[in-house]
């Protein structure tokens, strides 16, 4: 007795225990996880020889340095001299400006620090220059105020630091930075 469904018949295919489906999802997978490897490794490589390849003596906008509370107002400057104190004071009338500095330890030799301007938010420059110069061994801290209409906001200072290198020669450091946010003080 011969069944129909028998394994022995002429045109039936041998039977293979799924291995053509296991392999064809082997080559599935591999060409799927190889084109996404493939993909982020180009990127990769690209992304490198992208930034060689710029101009380095094409210009950047770089951003001024943010003045905070305690941060050097020179950074070239031995011993550095810090922001001790910014505060904006606002009066009915005027709004006063006020940073603070102080060096942060003894000098072997006397310095000068110029506050050479300073820019309001409407683009006015306030060209009154307080300065201070410290003698050899003077901590004191130095106060520069300026005045303004109400509501003006100042946006950044620039800063002269000079000290002697000799009796002959004195070097000078000049840095313009952003003042970021002072908060108001209603007075």
């Amino acid at each position: 007795m011969a069944t129909s469904n028998s394994d022995s018949s002429p045109g039936a295919a041998p039977h293979t225990d799924g291995a053509y489906e296991k392999w064809l999802v082997r080559i599935l997978l591999g060409l799927a996880f190889g084109l996404a490897f493939g993909i982020e490794g180009m990127t990769l490589i690209r992304s490198f020889l992208i930034d060689q390849e710029e101009d380095p003596t094409e210009q950047t906008t770089d951003a001024r340095p943010v003045l905070q509370e305690g941060d050097a107002l020179v950074p070239s400057l031995a011993p550095s001299v810090r922001v001790h104190r910014l505060r904006l004071k606002a009066y009915p009338d005027e709004w006063t400006f006020t940073l603070t500095a102080r060096p942060d330890s003894l000098a072997d030799r006397s310095y000068t620090v110029t506050f050479d301007r300073l820019r309001l938010g409407n683009g006015t420059e306030l060209t009154s220059t307080p300065s201070h110069t410290w003698a050899p061994a003077d901590t004191a801290s130095f106060a520069a105020s300026w005045t303004f209409p109400v509501g003006q906001r100042p946006t950044s200072v620039t800063i002269t630091a000079a000290f002697p290198l000799s009796p002959d020669s004195t070097a000078r450091a000049t840095r313009t930075v952003d003042l970021g946010h002072v908060p108001v003080r209603q007075q």
